[in-house]
């Protein structure tokens, strides 16, 4: 769920940088793919360069995948281990995830809130 509200409050940040919906959706395709991609089992934090590791620490796609294939892997025995190994992901991280998620909400809907009033002289 927080992960939506990540992803809304950037989108409602992307949309009061832009000019129109054209330039905001393609102000918002690049990251919203670099996010999906980074999630762990596409590009996993085990197997990502050192200047990359940075994208798992704000991914709200990665914090939910690590939370649910933990959840799901704690009955898999050998093949739920296998595949936290291969994902990297890390067993009591979702208080960061919480964190941080909640974090980038916070500032998105502040930044969106500047623009608007910046950008786009909005009138009472």
């Amino acid at each position: 769920m927080l992960a939506f509200f990540v992803y809304d409050s950037l989108f409602g940040f992307v949309a009061a940088v832009a000019v129109d919906g054209q330039q905001a959706q393609a102000l918002a395709t690049p990251v919203l793919a670099i996010f999906l991609l980074c999630n762990g089992f596409i590009v996993s934090k085990a197997s990502a360069p050192a200047f990359l590791q940075w994208i798992f620490a704000i991914s709200p796609n990665g914090y939910a995948m690590q939370a649910i294939t933990l959840n799901l892997a704690e009955g898999g025995g050998a093949v739920g281990q296998s595949v936290l190994a291969r994902a990297g992901y890390l067993a009591g991280e979702n208080g960061k995830g919480v964190a941080i998620l909640v974090s980038m909400i916070v500032v998105l809907r502040l930044l969106q809130l500047v623009a608007l009033k910046l950008l786009h002289k909005v009138q009472k």
